[in-house]
């Protein structure tokens, strides 16, 4: 059997995140959303095939197929860059969370098979009808729910879907939907919907990154410190310290907490609960981080804090420089989404800093906020509203 990773999306909700990396590189501890799905994939399929950008396959994965439809967008068109001629074969998208218990459930199942998972929130997904384990219909994004079971992204097909998908008419959104694709599967013959309970995430926006991390944490997270920890360095809960990182005297890690590479921590800082510390990263004196994602190369040099964020990679923090976190109201914290402001339903929440972001000293962010990839934030400046890529915050 043959698995496909549909991971060309473009990401824009996951904005600024996506200006500077493919959608399916954000990180988990020390590896990504992408080479998690292929790592679990590998264990049930003879072949992985991943259809991606240029970006993808240059930079991370020598094996993806570039989607091939000139002009075509959507999960659907991406899939029809093959013509797999398999009895069935496994189709996931490169931008979920999960454990490998959804992956066997699929790959045993007989015939045409869709994965439908529970969610608190079914009306920003598509919501499965069905009639037993029989699929009656994807509905998307309906405001009234039929129920609390959505697609959940992953699919046991045959070949006879490429027939469909070349049938095809766009969506309202002017895109080839796999779920459309799907629904005229399931009008044709049986497809049935198996129920995953297990660990299942669509990292779709930038809070998220965050959820999936402490999600993997608090699943798999072990202690142990290969790197070079100084003795009286205080380590409390689950901490993994790469090796080649380096944690230095009198710094206080909480865990779970994640130290990746060639990372340099302290002296004399504070490490708190659910942060990642991506490799080659830097965390000063004096600096304290909490239940944050910080990428490769960040560097927080001294007297910073930062708070239940997203740091993108080489981003370089002023002295001085605070993520607020809170708000006075302590009501939960909104961010834009396309244009939109949505509530992130954390009542706590940071900023959102895109790559290369450089801060003058004593800058403060205040929550909700995103910084756009590559922007200058010059000394004293109180950031209260979205920076966009590349500006000058003066």
């Amino acid at each position: 059997m043959k698995a496909v990773v549909l991971a060309a999306g473009r990401g824009e909700r996951l904005e600024p995140i996506t200006q500077t990396r493919p959608k399916p590189l954000i990180p988990l501890m020390g590896t990504t959303l992408l080479e998690r799905i292929v790592n679990i994939l590998k264990r049930y399929v003879d072949q992985v095939i991943v259809i991606g950008n240029q970006e993808l396959r240059e930079r991370y994965f020598e094996t993806t197929v570039i989607q091939q439809r000139p002009g075509a967008l959507g999960t659907a068109a991406a899939l029809s860059s093959l013509r797999l001629n398999e009895d069935s074969f496994l189709v996931v998208y490169g931008d979920l969370l999960f454990d490998e218990g959804a992956i066997s459930k699929v790959v045993d199942a007989p015939g045409n098979t869709i994965l439908g998972v529970k969610v608190s929130n079914p009306s920003n997904y598509g919501v499965i009808l069905s009639s037993g384990n029989k699929l009656e219909k994807i509905i998307e994004k309906p405001q009234n729910p039929p129920s609390n079971i959505v697609n959940g992204g992953i699919y046991k097909l045959s070949s006879e879907v490429f027939s469909i998908i070349d049938k095809l008419l766009p969506s309202p959104r002017n895109e080839l939907e796999l779920t459309d694709a799907i629904n005229v599967l399931a009008s044709q013959t049986k497809v049935s919907v198996l129920i995953h309970d297990g660990m299942w995430m669509d990292v779709g926006k930038p809070w998220q990154v965050i959820e999936a991390n402490k999600t993997v944490m608090d699943a798999e997270l072990r202690t142990e410190l290969k790197g070079k920890v100084h003795e009286d360095v205080k380590v409390i809960g689950k901490v993994f310290v790469e090796e080649t990182a380096e944690v230095k005297p009198g710094t206080v890690i909480e865990g779970p907490a994640y130290i990746g590479s060639g990372a340099e921590i302290g002296p004399l800082a504070h490490i708190r609960p659910y942060t990642v510390i991506g490799r080659k990263s830097k965390v000063g004196s004096f600096v304290e981080v909490k239940e944050t994602v910080l990428m490769e190369g960040v560097k927080l040099p001294h007297l910073n804090y930062v708070g239940d964020s997203v740091v993108c990679e080489e981003v370089n923090l002023g002295a001085g420089t605070i993520v607020a976190n809170l708000r006075f109201d302590e009501s939960e914290v909104k961010m834009s989404i396309k244009g939109t402001k949505v509530s992130t339903g954390r009542r706590k929440m940071g900023a959102i800093i895109g790559g290369y972001v450089k801060t003058g000293i004593n800058v403060s962010i205040l929550p909700g906020v995103k910084v756009g990839s590559r922007a200058i934030i010059y000394p004293g400046r109180i950031v209260n509203r979205d920076v966009e890529s590349g500006e000058v915050y003066k």
